[in-house]
């Protein structure tokens, strides 16, 4: 079970913001809602208008809205690719952050790392040699953000905004950095107005998200659907990742049928697209259909290699009864996270950890929460934190990292998964006024939480 809160809610601008670099050159069907009435037995149209049924529209269907084929839109992107990878090796560099502009987009679609990986050594290697451009310097934010280095991503989000970058480049991404930080203080004002309604996409998803860390489903799911209302475009990619989203968020509140049904609208949509591809499989795994979820984990891992879908496929295996296969797969996912934890340790930390507590690893799964907990503290991350030194049987670390979680006066629903912890450390703190020690300074501090 993942008890920190999915990274991928905050995927807003990595995702969508390179949209832009296809504006140009997708194939533009027509976009607007395309009602088509239902046909009568004998075939035939019927003369009144048949209003379409809500599950055609939220999800809006591809029959209600049509955009730009999958194939044609990826196959654009791929295409570009070529053509700019044969550019930079003839020494035209300064088509490299365009280059790494898709490269990064296509990452975020399929999950292929080394594309992130190209990316971002186009982007360091002009970021070494102050050759970067104010949209280059976003571009080069988003990536680090992505890898959770998010002091030298702000670090170039601030100097792209003095070097001149456009607003609309970097707003959301500093409010995205501020959320994955924990930073809630800086968010005190989007916090108290994300109630609200606001005419923008990208404001809406952030508005959504923030419900969603107050325990507000039906908040997030009205900014969600407000959002869809407001698109207007032919980009597959926006409607598939907020489609997605609210999938995401209905998985997390344990409403199966219902993040299935969003899964399968985005994957309608972008074909391929791996984040809603292994949440349906995750939500097939739970409703006991194991060869369809089988499957689509085999093509989810085939396209990533990411460990993290190694070790879904083998808790489904041994769901099944296949035990050996299980083991199997479990090794590879080890020797798949060995990997990207000498690679990248700040972004695969939170993963990570989650992994080594479900095959319990427990002082592993610990060690690598304290790590991702270092870096960042936002509420999912205290929530793991907790987990993790509970489970490798540190229950003061756990009451610290708990009261934390709590202080953050969030409410998100993997809060729930600690009620045994709760208990416990209320029990404890109970104890202590009892004896004598209720006026004892309790530690409130990012480091104390990281103590044993």
């Amino acid at each position: 079970m993942r008890l920190s809160l999915p990274e991928c809610m905050r995927d807003v601008r990595p995702v969508l913001l390179l949209t832009a670099l296809l504006a140009g050159c997708a194939v533009s069907p027509d976009s607007d809602i395309q009602r088509e009435p239902a046909a009568t037995a004998s075939g035939e149209s019927p003369t009144e208008f048949v209003a379409p049924d809500i599950k055609d529209i939220w999800p809006i269907s591809t029959r209600y809205y049509r955009t730009t084929s999958a194939d044609i839109y990826l196959g654009n992107v791929d295409a570009q690719i070529v053509s700019l990878e044969a550019n930079v090796a003839a020494g035209l560099v300064d088509r490299s952050e365009r280059l790494a502009g898709l490269l990064y987009h296509r990452y975020k679609l399929l999950g292929r790392l080394s594309d992130s990986d190209r990316a971002i050594e186009l982007l360091a290697s002009r970021a070494d040699a102050n050759f970067l451009t104010p949209s280059g310097m976003v571009l080069y934010a988003i990536t680090l953000s992505g890898l959770h280095r998010f002091d030298e991503a702000d670090a170039w989000l601030q100097k792209a905004r003095t070097a001149g970058a456009a607003e609309e480049e970097w707003r959301d991404l500093g409010k995205d950095i501020l959320v994955a930080r924990g930073d809630y203080a800086a968010l005190a004002q989007d916090f108290a107005t994300s109630n609200l309604p606001v005419a923008d996409f990208y404001g809406l998803a952030h508005r959504a998200d923030l419900r969603l860390l107050q325990g507000d489903l039906a908040g997030a799911e009205s900014h969600f659907l407000a959002a869809q209302t407001l698109y207007r475009d032919v980009s597959p990619v926006p409607l598939a990742w907020l489609h997605t989203q609210m999938g995401i968020a209905y998985l997390r509140y344990g409403r199966i049928d219902d993040a299935r049904r969003f899964f399968t609208a985005a994957i309608e949509r972008l074909p391929g697209y791996y984040l809603a591809e292994e949440h349906l499989a995750e939500c097939e795994t739970l409703l006991g259909e194991l060869p369809a979820a089988r499957e689509r984990y085999q093509k989810v891992i085939a396209q990533t290699g990411n460990p993290e879908f190694v070790a879904a496929l083998s808790a489904l295996e041994r769901q099944a009864g296949n035990t050996e296969l299980a083991d199997s797969l479990i090794e590879q996912a080890k020797v798949g996270y060995s990997d990207l934890l000498s690679r990248l340790p700040a972004a695969y930390a939170q993963h990570a950890s989650e992994f080594f507590a479900e095959i319990g690893e427990t002082d592993r799964a610990y060690q690598l929460a304290r790590e991702n907990a270092s870096l960042r503290s936002d509420v999912g991350s205290l929530i793991l934190l907790a987990a993790s030194a509970e489970g490798a049987g540190k229950p003061k670390a756990a009451c610290r990292a708990h009261a934390r979680a709590v202080a953050t006066m969030l409410t998100p629903p993997e809060l729930a998964e600690l009620k045994a912890v709760s208990r416990r450390c209320a029990k404890a703190a109970e104890s202590l006024n009892d004896a004598g020690f209720a006026d004892q300074p309790k530690p409130d501090t990012a480091a104390s939480a990281l103590q044993h």
